[in-house]
């Protein structure tokens, strides 16, 4: 009698290791601006050198030296910005997302207790949870921010790990430079890009120039918009406060 030799089970398949990038634009809660937008750029973490580096050479082919920001779209450098955008575009493995927030109607008193900063990361939780929902292992990456709670970091990250109830991980959430961080700056751009869509630019300007090109190449006829999450490679949500 043939003796059956048992079968080896296949290997389950690799954790996906992501890494996100997180900025603000906006975020005075205050009421100076009308409108507040928090966004992220994800990308696979082993992608992460490769696409550094593309984009600091992107970035040195366009002569743009120095930190790129939102805030320095000037006409002198509105191609070499509308290059950058083609790159988040251009790259299949770049996604990114924001929320926007209509900061009049943020009930402070009811919801936050007076606790801006409070109710700054529980409006970064909102716009990172639908960022988490795939099974994979998430490296989160914020921009620096002086914070008068000393444990906001660990907090929005305990939130965070109760909504992912093991199905996913979060490796670490922590702050960087974006002095030192192209892609921290590439997520800069276009989470400014979209604030300034919601609380409107100078008409003729580069700025509204550049939103409009950015809202071009993701299929919107403007910024100010909201899609749902099927909108994978752009997405932007506008929170509904009523």
């Amino acid at each position: 009698m043939t003796q059956v030799q048992p079968q080896t089970p296949p290997a389950p398949a690799p954790i996906p290791r992501v890494v996100v990038y997180c900025d603000e634009s906006c975020h005075d809660l205050t009421g100076h601006h009308d409108w507040m937008s928090i966004g992220s750029l994800r990308l696979p973490r082993e992608k992460k050198p490769e696409l550094t580096r593309a984009f600091r050479q992107l970035c040195e082919r366009r002569g743009l030296r120095g930190e790129v920001k939102w805030t320095k779209t000037s006409a002198k450098h509105l191609d070499d910005y509308k290059a950058l955008v083609d790159f988040l575009f251009e790259q299949r493995d770049l996604r990114f997302r924001t929320i926007v927030v209509e900061q009049a109607k943020v009930r402070m008193k009811e919801h936050h207790g007076k606790d801006r900063e409070l109710a700054f990361y529980k409006f970064y939780y909102e716009m990172l949870e639908k960022w988490l929902e795939e099974r994979a292992e998430y490296l989160i990456l914020l921009d620096y921010k002086q914070n008068r709670g000393a444990d906001r970091y660990t907090t929005l990250r305990t939130y965070l790990e109760r909504h992912l109830r093991g199905i996913a991980w979060i490796a670490d959430l922590t702050v960087i430079d974006s002095w030192e961080s192209p892609l921290a700056q590439l997520c800069d751009l276009f989470t400014g890009a979209v604030a300034a869509a919601y609380n409107g630019t100078r008409p003729g300007s580069p700025k509204e120039a550049l939103t409009q090109y950015i809202a071009s190449k993701a299929g919107f006829p403007t910024l100010r918009t909201s899609t749902g999450l099927a909108a994978q490679k752009f997405n932007i949500f506008k929170i509904d406060l009523e």
